[in-house]
Order: C-alpha cells, then sequence, then structure tokens
C-alpha cells in the first residue's frame, strides 16, 4: 500500500489514506483500491497550495492526479475520488479567480465538475480526453496535460 498522508497547511498530519498498487481485484484480497481511517470525514488533500496559489488553482479527482499538477508547478488541491467533494470546500476554494477542475474523462468525473463548476462562479471544467490527469501526463508528458490549459484560453 502506498501512504497518502494529508498534512494541514503548516505540514502537521490530519489523516492518512492508503492507495493498493497492486493490479488486482482488491475485493478478492478484502481491501478496497483506497483505504481510509475508519470514520475519518473527507477532507480536501493538498491544502498547502491553497495558502501558496495567486488567483488560479487547480482541483483533481484523486491524490495522484493532483500529485501530477503539482510536478508541473501547478498549485493543485484534490478531493479523494469523485464522490468525496462537499459543499464546505467550496469555502475554500472562494477567495481564487480561477478555479480548474480536472475530474476524469467518464460519468462520475463529469459529475464531479459539474458539482464544483455550480457551487463555483469561478470554476472552469478541464476536458480531458485521453484519461485521467495521471494516464494524460504518461501518454503525452507535461505537453499534454498543459496544452489542455492553453485549449481552455
Amino acid at each position: 500500500m502506498l501512504a497518502i498522508p494529508y498534512l494541514d497547511k503548516g505540514g502537521k498530519p490530519l489523516t492518512i489514506r492508503f492507495r493498493c498498487l497492486q493490479e488486482h481485484n482488491h475485493r478478492d484480497f478484502f481491501h478496497g483500491k483506497y483505504n481510509t481511517i475508519k470514520d475519518d470525514i473527507p477532507r480536501m488533500y493538498g491544502i498547502d497550495a491553497i495558502h501558496q496559489a495567486g488567483d488560479t488553482i487547480d482541483i483533481t479527482e484523486g491524490e495522484l492526479d493532483r500529485a501530477i499538477l503539482r510536478k508541473l508547478g501547478l498549485f493543485a488541491v484534490a478531493a479523494p475520488g469523485a464522490n468525496m467533494w462537499q459543499g464546505r470546500h467550496r469555502r475554500m476554494l472562494a477567495g481564487f479567480s480561477k478555479v480548474r477542475v480536472w475530474g476524469d474523462p467518464d460519468e462520475a468525473g463529469a459529475e464531479f465538475s459539474s458539482k464544483i463548476c455550480r457551487q463555483l462562479r469561478t470554476a472552469q471544467a478541464m476536458r480531458l480526453r485521453v484519461g485521467d490527469v495521471t494516464e494524460t501526463y504518461l501518454a503525452g508528458g507535461a505537453e499534454a496535460v498543459l496544452s489542455l490549459i492553453d485549449d481552455e484560453v
């Protein structure tokens, strides 16, 4: 399992999630692809970016996609899955003049993007075509991801 620490803005741990890195049916091994501490509340991942970003922030559907955007120099946060966006998260992003939403190119990702765009007037859904952020990066490198930003301008 990959351990994914959720840290506060000062770098102190709040919680931890785990991701199985094996390609198998996770239920057959009595665990999910992602595992969260029992009764932990859904949190936004990477909130340090909120305090470092200028007027633009990116939000992804998943922690690993957020890691790719940070690698590319973008200030990004993540919801830990398409269904984990909470209305209270809206307040954390309300002050940004541009919020780019990177939902996966599937039905759940479309609902994720739509939900955030309905709640934040400055939000704009990014159009991923190849796969999620990570798959797009692996298929075409930084240019494949960053060109999507240029396409939206």
